[in-house]
């Protein structure tokens, strides 16, 4: 390979998704030239698509350190936050990116992806237009721009810019994805499911086809349709208006108890459609490829969890054995906590504190089960059981207040 090409062929391989022939060959460059920051940018680019997300992220903070005003660093180092979910982070860096370069569409795109993850449909949509003023032509800006318009409730104007998208690359698979996930939020799973296939067959690597196709698969089944669109619905009244909603519905049943069959379903499937609806794409021959591997341990954990207590509860209830049924009662309550620490995409301080939550829990519910057993005279159960209904009381409105 010559020297003076490199960055060409680099470019190439990362576009026919060789991300990790990329990888070597960068490696061999900076051997060679270990202060080169364009070179360590692109592997930094080269191990986020192999995701190795950490380490991709500290070349790319090596290649900022070895020139400051280098734009295209910044914003790999926000796609670098955004796939971690670090959406602060991932917008500063590209507010910086675009700082230094306001012209680029692929800058505007990413901000507008940032504010699209955070519900600001307007600043999102904004930020497409202003891709597309520099090109016009921009697939990801039109694709983009097509989903912020079907939020906004604009669905000819949102069916228009994919078409167009299609049209200026009608094999491109970010377009396609996106053509999905319109579909899927408009309740048009099928529809959906092909075009998350279609961008699959253009570029198997892609995360954002992939989760797409997860999820129009869990759409077949009408409870998580119905609770699809419950969501998209929810996700337009923004954080805080979600959460009054949420509180009110708790405060109107306490006073309709009517409602509570309504309720109740809702509340579970706030906490547990995911991995619940994911255990039974474990048991699909075309899901279980589609799960990415935290997807099935979170799923793998919530079944062996929910099976155990479900054991648990039922054997101590028939068989009169109180220990028995506090433990499973435990684990039932525990399945909470337990859920948000395998969220794939968890922050470090909500899975931290979902884990001593869980851990609280379950040796109350283990201490309680002794207790039982081996002291049944004390009235400490009693006290134990308390403790734990308040613990958990205390996690469920500390996670929904937020």
């Amino acid at each position: 390979m010559e020297q003076a090409n490199w960055p060409d062929r680099i470019l190439l391989l990362l576009r026919q998704g060789r991300a990790a022939q990329a990888e070597q060959e960068l490696r061999r460059i900076l051997h060679q030239e270990p202060n080169d920051a364009l070179a360590h940018a692109w592997l930094g680019m080269a191990l986020l698509d192999l995701g190795q997300l950490p380490e991709g992220q500290e070349h790319i903070e090596i290649s900022i350190g070895l020139a400051p005003e280098f734009d295209f660093a910044y914003y790999l180092l926000s796609l670098a936050h955004q796939r971690q979910h670090r959406l602060n982070e991932a917008q500063e860096a590209i507010e910086e990116a675009l700082r230094l370069d306001p012209t680029d569409p692929n800058y505007h795109h990413t901000l507008g992806l940032i504010r699209f993850q955070r519900g600001q449909w307007e600043g999102a949509l904004r930020a497409a237009e202003m891709g597309l003023a520099y090109d016009p032509e921009h697939v990801d800006c039109l694709g983009l721009r097509g989903r912020c318009l079907a939020r906004l409730g604009r669905s000819q104007d949102a069916e228009d810019s994919l078409q167009t998208a299609l049209r200026y690359d009608p094999d491109d698979a970010g377009t396609h994805a996106d053509a999905g996930w319109v579909a899927l939020e408009a309740g048009r799973h099928r529809e959906a499911l092909e075009h998350f296939r279609d961008a699959l067959r253009r570029q198997p690597t892609s995360n954002y086809a992939r989760e797409g196709l997860v999820e129009s698969l869990k759409a077949q089944y009408w409870l998580y349709r119905a609770f699809l669109r419950f969501t998209v619905w929810t996700e337009k009244l923004g954080g805080g208006m979600r959460r009054l909603l949420f509180i009110g519905l708790y405060v109107l049943v306490r006073f309709v108890p009517v409602l509570l069959p309504i309720y109740l379903p809702l509340v579970f499937m706030s906490w547990f459609a995911d991995p619940m609806f994911n255990g039974l794409l474990l048991l699909n021959p075309y899901g279980r490829h589609a799960l990415s591997e935290a997807q099935r341990r979170q799923a793998l954990a919530f079944s062996g969890v929910l099976l155990t207590a479900t054991i648990l509860l039922t054997v101590g209830t028939f068989a009169e054995v109180g220990g028995l049924a506090l433990l499973g009662g435990s684990l039932l309550a525990a399945l909470f906590p337990i859920t948000v620490a395998l969220r794939p995409y968890a922050t470090r301080k909500a899975r931290t504190w979902a884990i001593v939550a869980a851990a609280l829990i379950i040796v109350l519910g283990v201490a309680g089960a002794a207790i039982s057993i081996f002291l049944p005279e004390t009235d400490a159960q009693k006290g134990i059981v308390g403790l734990l209904f308040v613990i958990w009381l205390a996690y469920l409105w500390s996670t929904a207040l937020g």
